[in-house]
């Protein structure tokens, strides 16, 4: 059989690796995985190295014939695609069960250090099982229990909060409030428009008037992206700006450096802060919750916010999801008006997807780009996708007066800074860009938004990969040295500093004003976004919203992706794609599984 296409210098399972495992007494080295097994396994979304993961297993235990090798070999592909689309466990079969009992050198029951444990019916990776249930542990030492404040205390201070500044809490968002101050943990659930914010402000507020030093209040989110409008939404809401917290990453709240890979907090080194507040929670993995969890005071407050329908982690779990049926849940929308047409038809649309219903009658089909009204929901045929892009670019971009201003404009720097009048130009076009986006569900194919800005960069007039002033680009990854994080949003200028030439850069807000950064400096840290997956659009809210679908069904693409792309827009969402496509995208659940909802509910306690 012809060996394995892994990368440049692996080992590979025909060659290097017989050799290099044969000292340690790995008995089936000689083993090989038979083509229709390597298929499978890529059929299932594994990688070169996952797939020797696979094999290095197999051949492992001593005393198995070559059939029960490939058996397992497939077993443990099957188990490693789980962890890979999400799940923490994979649910065995009498045949699994039975393989996995003639080789106790790899799997073993709870408490055994082997690689695969049998819990149940279910087959864990031991690091999975053990992180998992250490986040148990130390939820259930904080569910149920009391915060530190008298009951009374809280109420006054929320009165007072709530009389002093707008915006005044609902009914549901103030007994949110009450949960979050009154216990160590709180979960908050709640669709896009429900007000968390609302309830962020009042908790700050709230604690600041309970005699809570700034100092003792953390303000994290997963992301850069959401961690910024987190403080944003505090430093703007708080009476007195300078008492605001400020927010982070959650990475950086935890310390964590980039060169060890690891978190400086931990259970022997605990945060400091008193109070601890996590938006966007539904984007967090079960490695990173338990980091959290376990590096908190043991006197401390959690207070989780977030989506339970929206997409979950990328990482192995769904912890909010697990968590959020013992919380709060949030029903009213403020941001799309029930009452008013378009948001009422996108509410409708969106709770429909959510349920797995197709909602076909409440989205309009259009025969033509020209027929679009931009409301609610519509859709149109995939052969039709050039032409909504090319309208789009039309409409929404290259008319725009404010792309204008900064296209064809040369910014001055003088000490690092722009002066207040070309600050307020780029703001304007920064602005505008943030009231509509095009969303894929993948970055590759000719559907993902890779092809998308590759198009919408040629019809911006540039015939190469260089940026062009006046375009949008988004952030990849966490800069902290720059202060850029992952998913923020800048726009392309031209600069000179007095006595150097103009060169091209990309400017973005950090710490409330815009500051630039040379092209060349951020390489492959920026991309063009004029389109960016609905996974990067997590958090964001847009006026108008244009959703282009894949040619075919993808496993991507699920309720839970829709469900989010719905619910970016507050007017209007137009779905470029076939009928089908869409029918195959609202029947496809996200089903990942995972112990922690019932290990938690052994503890019988519920928040809230």
């Amino acid at each position: 059989m012809r060996a394995l296409p892994l990368p440049e210098g692996a080992l590979s399972p025909q060659g290097t690796a017989r050799r290099w495992l044969a000292p340690f007494g790995t008995s089936g080295a000689g083993f090989e995985l038979a083509p229709e097994n390597v298929a499978m396994m890529r059929d299932a979304g594994l990688g070169d190295e996952a797939i020797y993961l696979a094999w290095q297993v197999a051949a492992w235990p001593a005393g198995i014939t070559d059939t029960d090798r490939s058996a397992l070999a497939v077993l443990c592909g099957r188990s490693l695609a789980a962890v890979a689309q999400g799940s923490t466990r994979m649910r065995l079969a009498d045949a699994d069960r039975a393989l996995l009992a003639k080789v106790p050198e790899i799997a073993g029951a709870p408490g055994e250090r082997k690689p695969l444990i049998v819990l149940g019916a279910y087959l864990y990776h031991q690091k999975l099982l053990a992180c998992e249930d250490r986040l148990v542990t130390a939820l259930a030492a904080r569910l149920g229990r009391p915060g530190p404040f008298p009951v009374e205390d809280v109420e006054l201070a929320m009165a007072a909060a709530v009389a002093t500044a707008p915006p005044r809490p609902s009914d549901e968002q103030h007994e949110a409030v009450r949960a979050a101050l009154g216990h160590r943990l709180a979960v908050v659930s709640g669709g896009p428009g429900t007000g968390k914010t609302t309830i962020v402000l009042a908790v700050v507020r709230a604690l600041l008037r309970l005699g809570v030093p700034t100092t003792s209040i953390a303000l994290a989110a997963p992301t850069g992206k959401a961690a910024n409008r987190l403080a944003e939404t505090v430093r703007n809401g708080v009476v007195d700006a300078a008492s605001a917290p400020a927010a982070e990453t959650l990475h950086r709240l935890l310390g964590f450096s980039p060169g060890s890979g690891r978190f400086s907090h931990h259970e022997n080194n605990r945060l400091a802060q008193a109070v601890v507040i996590v938006d966007e929670s539904s984007m967090i993995d079960l490695v990173l919750m338990e980091r959290l969890v376990r590096s908190l005071r043991d006197d401390a407050i959690l207070i989780l916010l977030g989506d339970a329908d929206q997409l979950p982690s990328i990482d192995a779990g769904a912890v909010f999801r697990d968590l959020a049926s013992l919380g709060v849940r949030l029903s009213r929308n403020f941001r799309m008006d029930p009452d008013a047409g378009a948001g009422r038809h996108l509410l409708k649309v969106a709770h429909r997807v959510n349920a797995g219903e197709a909602a076909v009658e409440l989205i309009s089909e259009r025969d033509g780009v020209a027929a679009l009204t931009y409301e609610g929901v519509e859709i149109i045929a995939p052969t039709l996708r050039e032409a909504l892009l090319q309208a789009w670019y039309a409409d929404r971009i290259a008319t725009r007066p404010e792309l204008e201003a900064v296209s064809s404009t040369t910014f001055v720097i003088r000490g690092g800074r722009l002066d207040s009048a070309d600050e307020a130009r780029l703001a304007a076009l920064h602005a505008a860009y943030q009231r509509f986006r095009i969303l894929g569900v993948t970055r590759g194919r000719p559907t993902g938004v890779d092809a998308i800005n590759t198009w919408l960069h040629g019809r911006h007039g540039a015939s190469t990969a260089t940026l062009l002033p006046g375009e949008p680009v988004v952030v990849l990854r966490n800069d902290y040295d720059r202060g850029l994080f992952n998913g923020d949003q800048g726009v392309v200028v031209r600069v000179r500093e007095p006595g150097r030439p103009p060169l091209l850069a990309a400017a973005f807000i950090v710490a409330g004003r815009f500051v630039s950064f040379e092209l060349d400096g951020l390489r492959d840290a920026i991309a063009l976004s004029y389109a960016m997956t609905v996974h990067k659009a997590q958090g964001s809210e847009f006026d108008d919203v244009a959703v282009v679908l894949p040619e075919a069904p993808l496993p991507l693409l699920s309720r839970e992706l829709l469900y989010t792309a719905l619910t970016r827009s507050r007017r209007s969402v137009v779905l470029c794609g076939s009928a089908a496509v869409l029918a195959a995208a609202v029947a496809a659940s996200i089903d990942r599984s995972c112990g922690l909802r019932e290990k938690l509910g052994a503890h019988d306690h519920v928040m809230g």
